[in-house]
């Protein structure tokens, strides 16, 4: 039981917190996952292949 605030957490709610969380992180790493994607895809498109 939560004493602050004189709640029960039940593991059906932590589990729901941690995905969230988790979805959270993954979402905030797709944007510099894609820049550094664009980046490497436009360095190495006049290279020869199999560099």
């Amino acid at each position: 039981m939560n004493e602050k605030h004189g709640i029960e957490i039940t593991d059906e709610m932590r589990q729901a917190m941690d995905t969230a969380r988790r979805q959270g992180l993954q979402k905030d790493l797709r944007t510099p996952a894609a820049k550094i994607r664009i980046q490497a895809e436009g360095r190495y498109a006049s290279a020869e292949p199999g560099w």
